[in-house]
């Protein structure tokens, strides 16, 4: 959600809400799950008892370390058992309270995968079909062409490839804006680049519209569509199958007392805390707020086949492997991904196959500070976790990166060296920070005041003292200025991006902010 890492990887390759590359290994392990103690209030490293894990779980911690990040988590299962369970570091940098295995964090876009785990259940009810049209299980269903609304089937909503887009800054920036009836309006507006099954294109819009389906065409009314999917993944996916600290949330302070800060790294390259990011309407690309604990049962379901930790059957087996089924290829890094021969895009999931036949099961995610991962190799009966709070742009992907090649080169071989590459990536991209930083003067007051006030989106610009900074909700992007005249955001969700204050062709003072949107303002200060 947010800025998909899956989306942005057509481009860069890491950002927020999930990247389309990155693997992770597996392999039958044997030895009981063991938990390790929690670290100490400073954040100590816990220990792990002698479980065949020990020197994996040496290795996590000290690239933890290495990268200085504030909290994360790191799990590996198998279908009968926990094998490691991994809490790193602290949930608030102030008070310096430890993470634990039940400690909440956003986990954005692999929430896609636990929709069509919800959709899947309505099609074992036999209230829906993969194959149904969507008009015809919902007749207020309207895509942006009149053939595409005769013609997009359920499993296509899921799917990334009805060739339709959507403008990076929609779902990137402005999730939290529509309610639910506006957002299924909102899909005859998008733009349609490609014939459907023809190329992949991520998008959280019409991937929302898809996990709304099932409760339209249960005759669920749009005004009551936010609510009832939280209920409905509630009663259907999570407690089912032992997910029982997990909810739909945007912002869990009031709602849970063990929850993460999210955090990104300034142009100092220091942590700093961000606000929370809305989510809204689009709960059903990137709503769930779940532990590691959680997230553990959940890709234990995977590798039971639909079967919950408990024994209980949430899925049939068909239905959830229909989940897996590539459809569309999905781009791969050779840097990062050297030993993927094929990789397509599912419904909710990504399935990558190794030149050893090896495959992997995986969906990531990133949302304002927080990077999660999650994946499983059903041959090999592994899974893996990893939850970060740090944000998507510019670094927070390195670490799961680090994490699975670390766990595929061990264990299979594979991606041999990739772990020292994400390693170096990390560090290239703190210093570009730095460079970009070195570079950054603080701005002009008497040159920014005619550009203060209200713009376009929400958006607003503002000053306090010889401090400029762009508002849009919860968020504040601080700004410094160039040596070339443009402007930087020094922190926040968008560090290290470029804004404009330029005028237009009438004159009205507007706001580029550079690879996303431009805005006009509508109210001075």
């Amino acid at each position: 959600m947010g800025l998909d890492t899956a989306r942005a990887a057509k481009s860069t390759g890491t950002t927020r809400r999930t990247a389309i590359r990155g693997v992770m290994a597996a392999g039958l392990a044997a030895g009981l799950g063991v938990r390790p103690t929690p670290a100490d209030a400073a954040g100590a490293a816990p220990s792990v008892a002698a479980n065949g894990w020990q020197g994996f779980a040496a290795r996590v911690r000290d690239e933890f370390a290495a990268m200085g990040l504030a909290g994360g988590a790191v799990a590996v299962v198998s279908r009968d058992r926990v094998l490691l369970t991994l809490p790193l570091g602290v949930r608030d940098i102030e008070s310096r309270i430890p993470v634990t295995p039940s400690t909440r964090f956003l986990v954005a876009s692999t929430t896609k995968s636990m929709t069509s785990l919800l959709t899947a259940t309505y099609v074992d009810r036999r209230q829906l079909a993969w194959d149904q049209r969507a008009v015809d299980a919902w007749p207020g269903f309207r895509a942006p062409t009149d053939r595409l609304t005769r013609s997009l089937k359920v499993r296509d909503l899921l799917g990334m490839a009805t060739g339709i887009d959507e403008p990076t800054a929609l779902s990137g920036l402005h999730e939290g804006d529509p309610t639910a009836p506006q957002l299924l309006r909102s899909l005859v507006t998008l733009p349609v680049v490609a014939p459907p099954d023809t190329s992949y294109h991520y998008n959280n819009t019409v991937y929302s519209v898809g996990g709304y389906l099932p409760l339209l065409a249960s005759g669920v009314t749009g005004d009551d569509l936010t609510g009832t999917f939280a209920d409905e993944m509630r009663s259907r996916v999570y407690g089912p199958t032992g997910m029982t600290g997990a909810r739909i949330a945007d912002d869990p302070r009031g709602l849970v007392t063990d929850f993460m800060r999210g955090y990104v790294p300034d142009l100092t390259g220091a942590n700093t805390p961000l606000a929370y990011g809305p989510v809204g309407s689009y709960a059903p690309a990137g709503g769930t707020l779940a532990s590691l604990d959680d997230m553990a049962a959940y890709v234990r379901l995977q590798l039971r086949r639909g079967i919950s930790v408990d024994g209980r059957r949430v899925v049939s087996a068909k239905n959830l492997a229909e989940c897996w089924k590539p459809h569309i290829p999905v781009p791969v890094s050779p840097e990062f991904d050297p030993d993927v021969t094929t990789s397509g895009y599912g419904m909710g999931w990504i399935r990558n196959r190794f030149r050893d036949g090896t495959s992997l099961i995986w969906h990531n995610g990133g949302i304002d500070g927080f990077t999660s991962y999650i994946g499983f190799l059903p041959e090999r009966d592994l899974g893996l976790v990893v939850l970060n709070a740090m944000n998507p742009t510019p670094t927070g992907p390195y670490f799961y990166l680090y994490v699975l090649n670390l766990l595929l080169s061990e264990r299979f071989g594979l991606n041999n060296g990739v772990p020292a590459k994400a390693h170096a990536a990390y560090l290239a991209a703190l210093e570009d920070l730095r460079a970009l930083g070195r570079q950054t003067a603080p701005t002009d007051p008497g040159a920014t005041a005619p550009y203060l006030g209200y713009y376009e989106g929400g958006y607003r610009l503002t000053r306090d003292g010889r401090n400029l900074s762009l508002h849009l909700g919860p968020r504040t992007l601080p700004l410094g200025i160039l040596p070339d005249g443009s402007y930087v955001v020094t922190g926040g969700l968008l560090v290290g991006s470029k804004v404009l204050l330029t005028r237009d062709v009438d004159g009205t003072p507007r706001i580029e902010v550079v690879g996303f949107e431009t805005v006009r303002r509508t109210v001075g200060p």
